[in-house]
């Protein structure tokens, strides 16, 4: 075990160089011919990093208690490895504990890792996180341990990146995240050669969207980037996009939510749930809670996540999720759309008569109220606005709009025909095309007023097979055709479809001699196995995808959960086609991760505790 010396109060240990067996616990060599791009191990200097392993040395000492746990606090707890042993800090999910600052002591450029253990339940590993920034940055960094228990329930300690800075005067600040759990073991301060410092802040220059490896899309939600973290102040949000500088993501897919749900202060749409007392969750209830205190503060969430991405330099698209109006219980007073409630009779009927859950874009009134969302949204100049139809079908049934449409165009009752007819796609095709058509000209008359060169683009999320396409009302030959599309991005998880993987062959069809990108879904926090992940990105890529589409890569389940290390960072470089198509072959490099030898009373063994609960 190396020896521990006292540097400026801190306990400071010569830095790890390895990874870890998982069976023997005995330092190995990295298993691949390359490392993840954060890994400490990247450095030239890592063995001559410093350890900071006594984080007991925090401010304000009445943040901690070494004795039983308290709210508000953070609990002081011994660990070891088999080569460092120091003062951990731990919270609990509820624990609300403050925000801390550690005194680095260091001059120059370094690199800076978080030694983040995981965190068990006692039997199994549980979801975690918690933020860091330097005391002169403005944003908080999320971060968790994303490994598994190894045999034994014995925890792990994950090597994570914060950033590269000269620290000349600069501390550490450390804070809670609500809802999880953490551990935080060591902080390690990697050195850098002025050659490192040089190639680093070159890397740190954006392209644009389309350039070099800079191919990707990200989605958000416009939920679930809110309602985990309680945001109170517009960094609070920022943080959400944090990690993605400099990543191969090219574009923001951001959906204001739903369809007339919104999250920002609209004079057309409402607030999801803004009259509700009696949540179904107290996650929807945060969300609510949240998202009313932002807007009393005067703070927009879109218009934070606009600026966000003209600041990080990738383009900002404004998306609808046409179905999304209304939910059933328990979510009926949390997805309430006043304009669904308003309206009963432009909703979706079956050929039966059953009425259901869903607003008809077979009437006129349904898609001026979408557009009427989207003209409000352009006047954050985004570069495009576009329609998820994978969330969700049916737009249309047989209600008494679409039934007039059909018998105008093929003069006969829309309820008499098979549900597979062709004129009943072909009417629903001239419906959707003339919403089309709407939003093309909405753009380039908003276009025309803003004084805009440049002309607002349409993306659109459609489905993985023709049929699915041809049954909808989806005509992606005519809208490529008219140029009522730039982006397709082209999913397997809808409803009332195939859900397939997407037809590259139909798909690369479609595209090919036009300027239409086509980037098939991926889905963050189902990717499964990285390697299995990157043999799928690595076939999209030769069947003919411009680049690949990432759904919700900042959902908290996306980098809490996933016992492989940080997902993110293949996610990120799904770009790199050389690497991906590598890592498909022969696996994704593991970061370095360390077992615990004790944390707090448990001496980790065969023998483990915790059997008699």
């Amino acid at each position: 075990m190396f020896a521990l010396t006292l540097v400026a109060g801190l306990h400071c240990v010569p830095s790890l160089a390895l990874a870890t067996d998982a069976k023997e616990h005995k330092p190995v060599a990295p298993t691949s011919a390359e490392l993840m791009p954060a890994d400490a191990r990247r450095w030239s200097q890592h063995e001559k990093a410093v350890m900071l392993t006594d984080l007991s040395q925090v401010t304000p000492a009445s943040a901690l208690t070494k004795g039983m746990r308290e709210k508000g606090k953070w609990k002081v707890i011994p660990f070891a490895t088999a080569e460092m042993k120091g003062w951990a800090l731990s919270t609990y999910a509820f624990t609300k504990a403050p925000i801390i600052d550690l005194p680095l002591n260091a001059k120059g450029w370094h690199a800076v890792y978080l030694g983040v253990s995981s965190v068990s339940t006692g039997f199994r590993e549980a979801k975690n996180g918690m933020r860091a920034k330097l005391s002169e940055e403005r944003i908080f960094k999320r971060m968790a341990n994303n490994m598994g228990l190894l045999p034994n329930r014995v925890d792990m300690i994950q090597d994570e990146f914060l950033t590269v800075a000269q620290l000349d005067g600069q501390s550490l600040q450390i804070g809670s995240l609500p809802n999880l759990p953490a551990t935080i073991c060591y902080v390690k301060l990697v050195p850098l050669t002025d050659a490192e410092v040089s190639t680093w802040s070159e890397k740190q220059k954006n392209t644009k969207p389309g350039e070099g490896t800079r191919t990707s899309i990200a989605t958000f939600d416009g939920h679930s980037w809110i309602w985990p973290y309680a945001p109170e102040t517009k960094d609070d949000l920022l943080a959400s996009f944090r990690g993605m500088e400099n990543t191969d993501i090219g574009k923001w897919w951001f959906q204001v939510l739903g369809a007339d749900l919104v999250i920002y202060p609209s004079k057309v749409g409402n607030i999801p749930g803004e009259n509700t007392v009696d949540f179904p969750t107290r996650e929807h209830e945060w969300f609510v809670n949240s998202i009313k205190d932002l807007h009393k503060k005067g703070i927009n969430p879109l218009q934070v996540a606009r600026e966000a991405a003209r600041e990080q330099g990738v383009e900002f698209h404004v998306m609808l999720r046409p179905a999304g109006w209304k939910a059933s219980i328990p979510y009926e007073e949390t997805f309430d759309s006043k304009f669904y409630h308003a309206h009963p009779e432009w909703r979706c009927v079956d050929r039966d008569g059953t009425r259901t859950m869903h607003m008809s874009h077979a009437v006129p009134e349904v898609r001026q109220h979408l557009l009427d969302i989207l003209t409000e949204t352009l006047e954050l100049q985004p570069e495009g606005v576009g329609i998820l139809f994978h969330r969700g079908m049916p737009l249309m049934l047989w209600e008494d709009a679409f039934r007039a449409r059909y018998k105008e165009m093929h003069s006969t009752e829309a309820r008499d025909v098979d549900e597979d007819d062709p004129r009943l796609q072909a009417t629903r095709a001239a419906i959707m095309t003339d919403f089309l058509r709407q939003i093309r000209t909405l753009l380039d008359d908003t276009a025309k007023k803003q004084g805009r060169t440049e002309r607002y683009k349409i993306s659109l999320g459609t489905f993985s097979k023709e049929a699915d396409n041809k049954r909808w009302g989806l005509d992606l030959p005519l809208w490529i055709k008219e140029g009522l599309v730039d982006d397709l991005g082209v999913a397997w998880f809808a409803h009332h479809t195939s859900f397939a993987q997407p037809d590259m062959v139909y798909y690369k069809k479609l595209v090919d001699g036009t300027k239409v990108g086509l980037y098939p879904f991926v889905i963050s926090w189902k990717s499964g196995q990285p390697k299995n992940l990157c043999t799928q990105v690595t076939n999209f890529y030769k069947g003919g995808a411009t680049g690949i589409a990432v759904w919700d890569p900042s959902v908290e389940v996306g980098w809490t959960e996933k016992p492989h290390g940080n997902l993110f960072e293949v996610l990120g470089r799904l770009g790199h086609r050389d690497d991906v198509a590598r890592w498909s072959k022969q696996g994704v490099p593991v970061p370095l991760a360390i077992p615990l030898k004790k944390l707090d009373e448990n001496e980790y063994s065969r023998w483990f505790p915790t059997t008699g609960f």
